[in-house]
């Protein structure tokens, strides 16, 4: 070893497996070995990751940075050792001197961590959603859930938070940026809880997310920012200025209007009257793929006997989940088909917006100690697939940019009256959804407004069904014991992503047709989950910053 190799203190030691109550002191012991010294030349250990590996009889896998004793270091460090890496940069400070005046429409993650970032930066900055505070928005879900009252402007899709409020909290991203740790410390920050800095597949749970949601407001106020709900947004305001479409504020249900020098639109991915006013202005936008199916309810024992075989009693243990995937196809032609936003331990929910149709979501509690599982079986659907149901049953144009979010709507409208009315569900055992015959009955269900059993293959063209029957037979012969009668099919799921991109800039993040418009986060085609779409809320932040510096 070198000299400048043996002044290297630092490390970060990868898959340190132990067991599952395995306590500090066992982990400091397995890395020592790993690293080839004696536990007592370990002066500090840190837990950068933590997951549960349940091949064979399950442990508990850490990857950990310790520092050590370089004069008990080994001549040759062994495989899966290497220099710890230096820490993510702290955000960028700003202190701005500007009478700029920025709205963002819209309080989901993209929102909340954009209107931040901007107000603690001292901008002048308003945020508006059109739907309540979680308080009242409880109350709301609760009636949509229990009664069936649904709220067009307040219920599980709209409201503080954004729909992810109502779901399982999930906070794990393949998006790789910087901002990620900022994202999951600032939850912290707010009273989430520290594991979700290390947790491999880190999650919240909703009763978790409606405290964050107050806090977080409380934060937004203190920085000067304008909170305001059941503000919906009706119109934005776009003056010719030098030639060039630019906006200049925006116009409220009840003919407010707010002047404003840029606008965030981070409406979500269900804002459908919004899609349709962006078409009306000619706003550039294109069709994009999302994906569409099904929820499956599985009891959440059968789940992990699956997932962890003999040693699914074993204490320490999480409720187990899954990810199925399965790819049919070549090239252009090519297909997804798989499993969406899995709630181990949850319940399924009403996830509507229109009056007239069935769309459904999972949600779970932080303890994920319900008994049964739930996730999305879905399959993707492409701008060229749109067309294709045989006849329409809704009653709106059908243009082709929008043409996405009317075959989410004839789904959901084929759902309801399959379910028969007052926003009772169609469901349908899994084994006879695979074989093609009609369910004459169900049993019940976490979904509290009540199913009704029925044969789903009406709720879509032919290509998806015949996509998920085909999967049906994968997924079992990867989960043996996953297809059977106490499983249920529950639809619609249409809601996966928004189904429209609203083009922007590359480098300014502005509206390719709109100055001073900045498209972000999941509704405008720029995210795809809770962490992603908050990345991206601060990615335009950032850049108005630097725009108002420079």
């Amino acid at each position: 070893m070198s000299e400048k190799e043996s002044k290297q203190r630092g490390f970060r030691v990868d898959g340190v497996r132990v067991e599952l109550q395995a306590d500090e002191e066992a982990i400091c012991r397995e890395a020592a070995r790993r690293l080839g010294v004696s536990p007592s030349a370990i002066m500090e250990l840190a837990v950068v990751r933590e997951s549960v590996d349940a091949r064979g009889r399950p442990r508990r896998v850490y990857n950990v940075d310790v520092e050590v004793d370089p004069e008990a270091l080994p001549e040759s460090l062994p495989g899966g050792i290497r220099p710890r890496p230096q820490p993510d940069p702290e955000p960028k400070k700003y202190e701005i001197d500007s009478e700029e005046r920025v709205v963002v429409i819209g309080a989901g993650p993209s929102g909340l961590f954009c209107a931040h970032r901007l107000a603690a930066s001292g901008v002048h900055t308003t945020l508006l959603d059109r739907g309540q505070p979680v308080e009242i928005r409880g109350r709301d879900v609760s009636g949509l859930m229990h009664r069936g009252e649904l709220k067009p402007d307040s219920n599980i899709c709209f409201g503080e938070g954004g729909a992810g409020t109502w779901s399982d909290g999930k906070l794990y991203t393949r998006v790789k940026d910087v901002r990620r740790r900022h994202v999951l410390e600032t939850i912290v920050e707010l009273g989430g809880p520290e594991d979700i800095l290390v947790k491999g597949k880190p999650h919240l749970g909703t009763d978790r997310l409606v405290r964050l949601c107050k806090a977080f407001r409380a934060r937004l106020q203190e920085s000067g920012c304008a909170v305001r709900f059941g503000a919906f947004v009706k119109r934005l305001e776009i003056e010719e200025v030098k030639g060039t479409p630019r906006i200049v504020g925006v116009t409220l249900r009840d003919g407010e209007r707010i002047d404003a020098d840029r606008v965030i639109l981070a409406v979500g991915h269900s804002a459908r009257e919004m899609y349709r006013h962006l078409e009306e202005l000619g706003v550039a936008m294109v069709p994009k793929p999302f994906a569409v199916g099904f929820r499956v309810e599985h009891r959440q024992a059968l789940i992990n006997e699956i997932q962890y075989g003999k040693y699914a009693d074993l204490q320490g243990l999480p409720v187990a989940d899954y990810r199925l995937a399965a790819n049919y196809g070549q090239g252009e032609s090519r297909r997804g088909v798989y499993s969406f936003c899995m709630c181990p331990g949850g319940q399924i929910v009403p996830s509507h917006t229109l009056a007239d149709g069935i769309c459904v979501n999972g949600m779970s509690h932080a303890s994920r100690h319900g008994h049964f599982a739930n996730s999305a079986l879905v399959v993707t659907v492409r701008p060229e697939d749109f067309g294709a149901f045989d006849k329409l049953e809704v009653e709106e144009p059908v243009g082709d940019v929008l043409a996405g979010m009317v075959f989410q709507h004839e789904a959901e409208r084929r759902a309801y009256r399959l379910g028969g009315g007052g926003f009772v569900a169609p469901a349908q055992r899994l084994t006879d959804f695979k074989e093609g015959r009609a369910s004459s009955d169900v049993r019940e269900t976490t979904y509290k407004p009540g199913v009704a059993a029925a044969d789903l293959r009406s709720c879509y063209p032919a290509f998806v069904i015949e996509s998920l029957q085909r999967a049906l037979e994968d997924f079992e012969a990867k989960m043996p014991g996953y297809v059977t009668d106490d499983a249920l099919l529950i639809g619609v799921e249409t809601r996966t992503s928004a189904p429209v991109q609203v083009l922007r800039d590359d480098e300014s993040l502005q509206s390719k047709s709109v100055e001073g418009l900045y498209p972000g986060g999941e509704g405008a085609g720029y995210g795809g989950g809770i962490v992603s779409a908050a990345i991206d809320g601060l990615r335009i932040a950032e850049r108005i910053l630097e725009e108002l510096v420079g």
